[in-house]
């Protein structure tokens, strides 16, 4: 049998499996009736177009705080005099001992030579960290004197803590003199020392 023969009797075959298949398809994809559903009635929006006369409370509210002790009050330092003396070099300023000046002629001015003479003496500050925590102790300061008076070159020996040692030499360097004289002629006196304690009032 030729292709020209078999052709119509294939197409009606081809026809029935072609509309199966829609068919077919058609029942897979049908998903039956929708349901319409009504839409709610939204309820009308209401508007309060009345001003409130009352003034708003802005103050925040306010904690109740714990009364606090104040700080116990700084004492203050107590310092030994600086001035010149041939006893204990830690306990006080320490200097040669003053020669007995020769005056010569009385007649017109003159400087009489000497050892220097502390004439300004700042007491030091008693540090705050140091007063709180209750600490007492003691510095010994080294410094020069110089021809006009001022101190110079001020620095710690030995201090007993170091909360000390600042204090210590800010005071100092605001110390005095009168200075040294040599041949009549104010002269640089170096290596002048004393000792600075600090103590807290009982």
């Amino acid at each position: 049998m030729t292709a020209y023969m078999r052709t119509p009797l294939v197409l009606p075959f081809a026809a029935i499996i072609t509309v199966a298949l829609f068919l077919l398809m058609r029942s897979l994809i049908d998903i039956g009736p929708v349901p319409v559903i009504e839409a709610e009635e939204t309820p009308p929006i209401e508007m309060n177009v009345e001003v409130d006369d009352r003034e708003p409370d802005r103050t925040p509210p306010l904690d109740a705080v714990e009364p606090v002790e104040p700080p116990p009050p700084v004492r203050t330092s107590e310092v030994e005099p600086a001035v010149p003396d041939a006893g204990n070099p830690v306990e006080n300023f320490t200097a040669p001992p003053v020669d007995r000046p020769d005056l010569g002629d009385l007649s017109g001015p003159f400087r009489v030579d000497g050892d220097p003479t502390p004439t300004v003496r700042v007491n030091p500050v008693y540090p705050d960290i140091m007063a709180q925590r209750g600490i007492e102790g003691q510095c010994t300061m080294m410094f020069d004197i110089m021809p006009n008076g001022r101190t110079s070159n001020v620095r710690a020996l030995n201090c007993t803590h170091r909360g000390f040692e600042r204090a210590s030499i800010r005071a100092i360097e605001n110390w005095r003199y009168d200075p040294q004289i040599r041949n009549g002629e104010p002269v640089i006196y170096r290596g002048a020392s004393t000792q600075l304690i600090y103590e807290l009032e009982s």
